[in-house]
């Protein structure tokens, strides 16, 4: 019985760990000087998601921090 209760919550917990490491890796492949942020000019190449910076910026610092760049994947609509 301990078995079935547990098989779902580490099938969760497996989930959530690997979309957070496809999220880090993501954002480090566009992240090519490496400082942290995402800018304007590192998303040149992904013009759809340039297009939309300005709606998940939202510190409004002109640049895309990690955790703004999981929330715009995780909550785009």
């Amino acid at each position: 019985m301990k078995i079935a209760t547990l098989a779902p919550f580490t099938l969760i917990t497996i989930s959530f760990n690997t979309l957070a490491l496809d999220v880090k890796q993501r954002f480090d492949h566009l992240d090519k000087d490496k400082n942290g942020y995402l800018s304007v000019e590192e998303l040149a190449s992904q013009p759809h998601l340039q297009k939309h910076m300005a709606k998940w910026d939202t510190d409004n610092d002109q640049q895309i921090s990690l955790l703004e760049f999981k929330h715009y994947l995780t909550n785009k609509s």
